[in-house]
């Protein structure tokens, strides 16, 4: 039987992206550009969000890569229309039932039979339309029916940062707490929340405890959840903008994370008392199967 220290060491590494994840993150971005090519003119395009922020989770769907667009008069229009003229180019390819326009992408499943959470193959694509503003970018939001600042550079930044100043172990506790946001039908939405909120609850010296990070975690976040939480670049909207819009929603939310932090303190008190593999089994129930429990 394996050690809980062990068990998290697996976790984690279990959690990193893979050459062959990454093989096939490019593959994706040269096909879909050459395939936007055909109907815009574009300045240039890349990969973004949490996958280069090294915080997505496994299975890697809807990851990000923006798309510069050179034809500005789509700013004089609804944020609907340009997402729209994407998900029309698109879909012809990959099918009506498979390319849909969310609030500030269009999201192109590739069809991937997904195997188990752990697989290496990029599930699905969010393509979010851009055009420059100085030193950021706009960005449709379908919601709010207007275009919103964004720099994803500081974003990438403050987690590189973020990372540094706790060990290197920020991300790796990141994409733990996705992993379980996941696993229980994401009562943090969206996932960047969780981003947000790491800022400031994983900070000061790394204790080297990662069950008791988490722990700490689960219960800040329960206390806090309800309060806004700004876009960390501090040009968007809260990110907590629509969670917060839903009071049942935050409840769920709320208990959610308390629910978690019982947990961690149950499986914490079996290791103490010896139970191993009940603790063990204690935190994949958290975690889900990527917790090994040997």
């Amino acid at each position: 039987m394996i050690t809980i220290s062990e068990a998290f060491d697996k976790f984690q590494h279990r959690l990193e992206t893979t050459p062959s994840e990454n093989r096939s993150a490019s593959r994706r971005q040269r096909i879909l550009r050459l395939q936007l090519d055909g109907g815009f003119a574009i300045e240039r395009d890349f990969l973004t969000g949490s996958y280069i922020r090294h915080t997505k989770t496994k299975p890697l769907r809807d990851v990000d890569i923006m798309i510069v667009l050179a034809d500005r008069s789509y700013l004089d229009r609804h944020p609907h229309d340009v997402l729209e003229a994407v998900r029309a180019h698109l879909a012809p390819v990959y099918g009506e039932d498979r390319v849909v326009c969310d609030r500030r992408a269009v999201r192109v499943d590739f069809g991937v039979t997904v195997v188990d959470d752990l697989s290496d193959e990029v599930v699905s694509f969010d393509v979010v339309p851009a055009f420059t503003d100085g030193d950021h970018y706009l960005i449709p939001d379908d919601v709010l029916a207007e275009w919103i600042p964004t720099n994803p550079e500081i974003h990438k930044d403050l987690a590189t940062k973020a990372n540094k100043n706790f060990a290197e172990q920020w991300k790796p506790l990141v994409k733990m707490v996705k992993i379980w946001n996941n696993h229980h039908g994401k009562p943090v939405d969206p996932s960047f929340l969780v981003e947000v909120m790491a800022l400031q609850i994983l900070t000061g010296e790394w204790t080297g405890d990662r069950p008791r990070e988490i722990r700490q975690f689960f219960a800040t976040a329960a206390r806090r959840i309800a309060e806004p939480w700004p876009d960390p670049a501090r040009l968007g909207p809260d990110i907590s903008d629509v969670l917060h819009d839903d009071a049942i929603a935050v409840a769920n939310a709320q208990t959610a994370l308390r629910q978690a932090e019982k947990a961690c303190t149950e499986a914490m008190n079996l290791q103490r008392a010896g139970r191993i593999g009940e603790a063990l089994s204690a935190w994949q129930d958290l975690f889900g199967p990527a917790f090994a429990k040997s």
